[in-house]
């Protein structure tokens, strides 16, 4: 009888944690730090993000955007854009959807603009002349939107960007290690 309480005893020391093992794991990915990377289509805008989702509710994005190239009659101006923000994010309680959420960021955005002027000249008598100029911007940008978390690892959001008097609307796919 002591052997086999002893055994009993022994198993349940064994069996127990390994049975325990898979839900705690789960419960501490939930609330772990993760990775995740996006791609964002907004007004004439194609970008990345790379974030870090500190818990739940927190987040710090790195933005890349590249600013779709402006012609004019001998100008071509090329611009791009990087940012960084932290995110807020509330869930909204709706019926049976327990993965939508509405978020608030604020950071800090550098804009750089090449303009290029190619100046043709008279024909046979001089020649072209071309001008360069690099302009750099730093502002705070502003922004909300809502979240939808589709499964564990892929979310989609809509937003909206407020850089001065600039707005913009944008769609991003996030997928998150």
């Amino acid at each position: 009888m002591e052997r086999m309480l002893s055994i009993t005893m022994l198993s349940f020391f064994i069996v127990t944690p390994v049975l325990a093992a898979p839900a705690a794991a789960n419960a501490s990915k939930a609330d772990a730090t993760r990775l995740y990377v996006g791609a964002q289509l907004g007004d004439s805008v194609v970008g990345g993000i790379l974030g870090l989702q500190i818990n739940r509710t927190y987040s710090l994005e790195v933005r890349y955007d590249y600013i779709d190239t402006i012609y004019e009659p001998n100008t071509t101006i090329k611009a791009s854009r990087t940012s960084v923000a932290g995110i807020g994010m509330y869930p909204l309680k709706f019926a049976d959807i327990d993965s939508l959420f509405i978020f608030g960021k604020a950071g800090y955005e550098r804009t750089t603009t090449k303009s290029t002027t190619n100046d043709p000249g008279i024909p046979g008598f001089f020649s072209a002349t071309t001008t360069i100029t690099t302009t750099a911007r730093k502002r705070v940008i502003v922004g909300a939107g809502v979240q939808y978390d589709f499964s564990r690892d892929v979310s989609g959001r809509i937003g909206m960007n407020a850089v001065g008097s600039d707005h913009s609307v944008y769609l991003t796919a996030i997928y998150k290690f």
